[in-house]
């Protein structure tokens, strides 16, 4: 695929064209299920789920026809998972992404969280793991928000952390990034990303904070896969929540250079 074209589209509304994103269209039914339980067949590869909740469920998010809901069983295991896979990216050394999330759960306390958005790379750096980037739904101890983890080698823990409120505390956020790697040992990587109110219109100049600049990520080499849903939750957020707490996901796209937004 050249450069500066959409690289996915994931919507469930147009689930048989293209990919999910889960909007409102009449030019495809949504699906009955999620990866490799997609009827008709989608572009998801895979639908990982233990001891959790996955469906398609309508209305979406935004108006659109629908959506991912997603949840785990009380009590649950640390493995317990709720995520459809993506394996459409190809080592790629820029990559833009945008989904839609909502959740009634209260998530009044800084120790409930799950992960909730898994970049993946081809490689891992030496006494680390392949995700490149990790997003996590977490409580802030009076509300909820967002906890990017980007991969820097140059950190002792091979991560740096951003830490965003949601806006939109009752209803719909979109959630995009802007993923560069640097070359080889280089320190040039970056990160650019926008949280904002579904109903709030945002542009690629300007993001929710400062760019995170000067990463050293050249070590994962690009992007080869990424995971949406619910994994990885804290125990506390597995023995407080039960499987109609659910955190909803609409309008997935991801692209190699353009930007998203609405």
């Amino acid at each position: 695929m050249k450069a500066n074209v959409m690289m996915k589209t994931l919507s469930l509304a147009v689930l048989g064209l293209a990919g999910l994103s889960f909007a409102g269209a009449s030019m495809a039914a949504c699906p009955t299920g999620i990866g490799g339980n997609q009827s008709p067949p989608g572009p998801w590869t895979a639908a990982n789920q233990l001891q959790s909740v996955l469906t398609v469920t309508t209305p979406g998010l935004a108006s659109t026809e629908c959506m991912m809901r997603t949840a785990l069983n009380q009590n649950s295991s640390p493995a317990a998972k709720a995520s459809a896979v993506d394996q459409t990216p190809n080592a790629e050394q820029r990559y833009r992404a945008r989904f839609m999330l909502s959740t009634g759960i209260a998530l009044t306390q800084a120790s409930r969280s799950a992960l909730i958005f898994n970049v993946v790379g081809p490689n891992a750096p030496a006494g680390g793991t392949q995700a490149a980037l990790q997003i996590f739904l977490t409580g802030t101890g009076s509300a909820r928000g967002l906890r990017f983890l980007v991969g820097d080698t140059a950190q002792p823990s091979q991560y740096r952390t951003v830490d965003v409120p949601l806006p939109n505390q009752a209803g719909a956020n979109r959630v995009e990034i802007d993923l560069t790697f640097a070359a080889g040992a280089g320190t040039n990587g970056q990160l650019r990303y926008w949280v904002s109110d579904q109903a709030t219109a945002t542009t690629d100049g300007s993001p929710t904070g400062p760019a995170v600049t000067g990463l050293a990520n050249g070590a994962w080499g690009g992007v080869d896969q990424v995971v949406l849903g619910i994994a990885t939750a804290s125990g506390l957020w597995r023995s407080s929540y039960t499987n109609t707490d659910f955190v909803d996901f609409d309008e997935f796209d991801s692209r190699r250079q353009t930007f998203i937004g609405q």
